[in-house]
Parts: C-alpha cells; sequence; structure tokens
C-alpha cells in the first residue's frame, strides 16, 4: 500500500488535517483530521510501501503500553478512514469511471 499522491498534511488550530491538492481535489472531497498517532505514521508512509504489520510494528516501537492488538485495531480503523476517504492507494478501485465516446463511435 501506500499513500495517493497530491495530498499534504497540514496543522490547523491545533488539529492535523489531510489537505488533498491538485488533481485530489476532486476525489478528497471530506475533510480528514487524524490523531498525532496518525500524524506519526503518515511521516512514515508519505515516504514509503507499507503493509499493515509494518505500520503496527512502528506503533510499537514508538508508544509504551499499546499491545499489539489494540495497536492492530486501531491501525485498522486509520486505514479503513483513509481508504474510504480515496487517501490510501491499496489496490481496490472504488467509485465509477465515465467515458465518453465521441458521437458515433461504438467500442
Amino acid at each position: 500500500m501506500k499513500l495517493k499522491d497530491g495530498l499534504i498534511l497540514r496543522e490547523v488550530a491545533g488539529q492535523y488535517v489531510i489537505v488533498p491538492t491538485g488533481k485530489r481535489v476532486q476525489e478528497v472531497t471530506s475533510i480528514v483530521y487524524i490523531s498525532s498517532s496518525g500524524t506519526f505514521l503518515w511521516e512514515y508512509m508519505k515516504d514509503h510501501e507499507f503493509e499493515r504489520e509494518d505500520l503496527v510494528r512502528l506503533i510499537l516501537q514508538e508508544y509504551i503500553g499499546v499491545t499489539e492488538e489494540q495497536a492492530g485495531k486501531d491501525i485498522d480503523k486509520f486505514l479503513k478512514t483513509l481508504s474510504d476517504n480515496n487517501i490510501l492507494d491499496d489496490g481496490i478501485v472504488r467509485g465509477r469511471i465515465f467515458v465518453r465516446m465521441p458521437k458515433g463511435k461504438k467500442l
């Protein structure tokens, strides 16, 4: 998996928000806020391809007292939020694609 291009993370009024740029503005239409631990993961994710297990490992290394089970559940929620908001390139096609054919042309 990887993050889609054209996305930046900004701190706005003490909260972290994912901001689409360029063509991503049309695809990411919701404001997506993430936690401070989400920003920690974002810094890794923006420069690397990754798997769920990579993110769990990072959380376990960074935060004391977090169990692998809890980290996994939190990562699953985080990845679902990113995926649902068209931020994560996880190989799953979402939405619909329309192709307009010139008049008189048939497939």
